[in-house]
């Protein structure tokens, strides 16, 4: 026992030292009591037999330098002395050892008459032949002669206990050793104590897993700390143990601990050990557990991976392969089996494999690939294998060395696909390409090819002839350094935008010749797509348009001078429409004036001179009459299609029911001396200039009631609606538009189709003015009104059954 833990009590807690203490009081009636003689009484006699005879070491000293009195037979075997070594003499000439540790003690018991008692004491003796660390219980009892206040001497009794104190430190040794192998563990561990499972220690991994601290665990029970395992296997399987002494296991249980941040998953390899006492019974459980949820997380997502690389490869037809390297053993998928041309359940060794191995290829592709991959770690290749049947077939293989940490390689991992199906079609590509290659190669434009970023990578001989430059030249250096310098920066903003953008390129620019000269080549590139949309390549072409640039500059010379020609005729125009405007003037007012004189003359002699006249005289005058009302009427029709023309177009939103009314209103006469017949649909209401569709409405019904048939009143009909463009039969039409219509329909004497065309023409007539009056400008001022407002018309007519005049106006919105 460590000095620094003795107990220096003044009276004695061990059981057994009470047991084994001597009553100071015969003692000191020994020490008091003689015999007159001098001799021992019967009482000291007696007294010193029972020390001698005492199971438990006892010595008596006398003196503050404590002389050994007496020692019992116990005492002197403990301290592996003889009586003679002993007795008479100081206790430290005969155990100097115990000097340091026992003086101090001794002497304060002496001198104070207190008596001392120790626990476990420690001290080393000289024994046996060897210095030994010894452990004692004793008590130093002091001894009083006549003078009470006084001691004379010390009782010394001892108790060996060197062996329990051993025992004691041992089984503590081995409780710190099993507490460290528990708290120090990799394993989580934790102790449970009684049926109640009561934990009493845990080790930072249990914790861990638990999400606790130490002081929130030690002392209580574990299903007061986790409820949520009453519902669970593990509290059932512990009282099991516990019941049955047998140690139970479990591989990758799931369980789940509550804890800060909520129920949380865990998957655990565990065992349950019962803990044994002395008398073999148990008094707890050792759980011991190892926390595999990243393992069994991982081998699940490696589970899912290989699920995932089973369903892509057999998605792209893709083989796997495992090949150990020393050994040459190779595992592989079944559609490695059948690329080589087996049933899908065929094993075949590495051996085989590469004996089905084109011999051209063997040696000059796989062999050296394999040799590569040993110093690479990159394993790929593509070359041709022969079936039983002796078809060529293609296959491409990708594979990954290991390597060990001397860099020594162990295995090899692979991919193999059929690569058959595309190897012919890159040969077919390649025969396309040559075959494209001599086509362009043999056409005198130019020819050349982009990547998708606009890179030139093929010209063809025209352009290299051209040029002066190879294609490797154009490429390395540029195809920009060809372009006129003047042409330059567009022809290269046109292109990177045509890039951007996806494209079509076209420029015209000039290209430097092998002399020096430069030439107008129009360049043109079209975006080439794959499978997917995007653009895979460019194709251009450059064609020499020299020539004909030439020719247009000077044709546009020639144009420049035409058109300034034509400003001049233009202004000559304008000068004749202003003289035209004058005459129409003078038309309107100095001309009428004259003819509205003689057409009052002529009528007021007819009135005054009727007698007068013969009947030749009044011929005349009335021939002169007519002719003068002609020329007015054809005055005021010329004034019309004149203003039809030039006329301001103010455009208004009108009701043409409105129209409609007012024109019948002023043809009323007209109409009721004819009993014409009138009946019209809705009519919508339009942007128009007013007065001229007053004039429009006016010249058709005035039409329609003028050419009437023999002996049948006039009936008109004025129907709207909607028409596509592509219906209406004019060549003006636009097929994309949408019309509205307004038709005229009569009963009159119509018109033979023929003569459509002419109807609507100025001074064109179909029958003479005897017939029917008129100046044959009304249909023309109709086309003109119509025109004015970007519409169409069009008349369809059977002789002796009627005519039809169809109005065609876009809709407002499209006007």
């Amino acid at each position: 026992m460590d000095k620094s833990k003795q107990s220096y009590q003044q009276t004695s807690e061990n059981g057994a030292i009470h047991s084994n203490e001597v009553n100071p009081a015969p003692a000191r009636a020994a020490a008091n009591s003689s015999a007159p003689d001098g001799s021992a009484p019967d009482g000291e006699s007696k007294f010193r037999n029972t020390v001698k005879q005492a199971p438990v070491g006892m010595i008596i000293l006398r003196g503050d330098d404590f002389v050994v009195e007496m020692a019992n037979d116990a005492y002197l075997h403990i301290v592996d002395r003889t009586e003679e070594q002993l007795v008479g003499k100081s206790l430290f000439a005969s155990l100097p050892e115990v000097r340091e540790h026992v003086e101090p003690i001794l002497l304060n018991v002496f001198h104070t008459g207190i008596a001392y008692h120790g626990n476990e004491f420690e001290v080393t003796l000289r024994r046996f032949g060897r210095p030994q660390i010894c452990y004692f219980n004793f008590v130093y009892q002091p001894l009083f002669d006549d003078n009470p206040a006084n001691a004379s001497g010390i009782i010394v009794v001892a108790t060996e206990v060197t062996q329990q104190v051993l025992s004691k430190q041992a089984l503590q040794r081995s409780e710190n050793h099993f507490r460290n192998l528990v708290t120090q563990s990799q394993f989580a561990k934790a102790i449970l104590k009684g049926p109640e499972l009561v934990i009493s220690i845990a080790n930072e991994s249990m914790l861990n897993i638990w999400r606790r601290s130490l002081d929130e665990v030690v002392g209580r029970r574990l299903i007061d700390i986790f409820p949520e395992l009453e519902e669970q296997k593990f509290i059932g399987l512990l009282n099991e143990v516990y019941q049955t002494a047998r140690i139970h296991r479990g591989n990758e249980a799931v369980t789940y601990v509550d804890g800060p941040g909520g129920l949380k998953r865990h998957y655990l390899d565990f065992q349950y050990a019962p803990i044994f006492e002395v008398d073999g019974s148990v008094s707890g459980i050792m759980v011991s557990a190892s926390d595999v949820t990243d393992k069994v997380t991982l081998r699940q997502q490696f589970a899912e991976a290989a699920d995932r690389l089973s369903l892509a490869t057999e998605g792209t037809r893709l083989a796997t392969w495992d090949l150990n390297i020393k050994t040459g053993q190779i595992i592989h998928s079944g559609r490695l089996a059948v690329i080589f041309g087996y049933d899908e359940t065929a094993v075949l060794s590495h051996r085989e494999m590469r004996d089905q191995v084109h011999p051209e290829d063997r040696q000059a592709i796989v062999e050296r690939a394999f040799q590569a991959a040993l110093q690479t770690g990159v394993y790929v290749y593509e070359a041709r294998i022969i079936h039983r049947d002796q078809s060529v077939h293609w296959i491409r293989t990708q594979g990954k060395v290991l390597f060990d940490e001397a860099h020594v390689p162990q295995r090899m991992l692979g991919t193999m696909m059929d690569i058959t199906d595309r190897k012919e079609s890159e040969l077919a590509l390649k025969t396309i390409e040559d075959k494209f290659r001599t086509l362009a190669d043999s056409l005198p434009q130019f020819v050349w090819t982009a990547d998708a970023n606009g890179n030139l990578n093929y010209f063809n001989r025209s352009m290299t002839n051209y040029s002066g430059h190879t294609g490797e030249e154009i490429e390395r250096s540029g195809w920009l350094q060809l372009v006129h310098p003047d042409d330059q920066e567009e022809s290269q903003l046109l292109w990177n935008e045509a890039i951007k953008e996806g494209t079509d390129f076209m420029f015209e620019h000039r290209l430097k010749r092998f002399d020096g000269e430069y030439r107008w080549y129009q360049c043109r590139a079209i975006p080439q797509y794959n499978a997917n949309g995007a653009i895979e390549m460019w194709v251009g072409t450059s064609l020499d348009i020299h020539d004909n640039r030439l020719f247009i500059d000077q044709l546009e010379t020639k144009v420049q001078e035409r058109t300034q020609q034509l400003i001049v005729a233009n202004n000559e125009l304008i000068r004749t429409n202003m003289e035209l405007a004058q005459f129409a003037y003078v038309a309107s007012h100095d001309l009428q004036e004259p003819l509205r004189k003689i057409q009052t003359f002529a009528t007021r002699i007819l009135e005054t001179e009727n007698a007068n006249l013969s009947e030749r005289g009044k011929d005349y005058f009335n021939r002169m009459q007519a002719s003068s009302t002609r020329m007015q009427q054809l005055i005021v029709d010329l004034l019309a299609f004149s203003r039809a023309n030039v006329a301001e177009k103010h455009f208004e939103s009108t009701d043409l029911n409105q129209v409609l009314q007012n024109v019948k209103e002023q043809l009323s006469d007209t109409i009721q001396a004819e009993n014409a017949i009138i009946t019209s649909d809705l009519l919508p209401v339009r942007d128009v200039i007013v007065y001229q569709f007053e004039q429009l409405f006016m010249n058709l019904i005035a039409n329609a009631l003028k050419f009437t048939g023999p002996d049948r009143a006039p009936v008109i009909e004025i129907r709207s609606g909607e028409v596509h463009g592509a219906a209406i039969p004019l060549a003006g039409a636009n097929a994309a538009r949408h019309y509205q219509y307004i038709s005229f329909t009569d009963n009159g004497i119509g018109f033979d189709p023929q003569f459509k065309d002419r109807i609507f023409q100025v001074f064109q007539r179909l029958h003479n003015r005897f017939s029917y009056e008129g100046t044959g400008i009304g249909l023309a001022i109709c086309k003109k009104i119509v025109e004015n407002h970007k519409g169409l018309i069009d008349a369809v007519g059977r002789p002796g059954i009627g005519s039809t005049f169809i109005i065609y106006l876009p809709f407002a919105a499209e006007s």
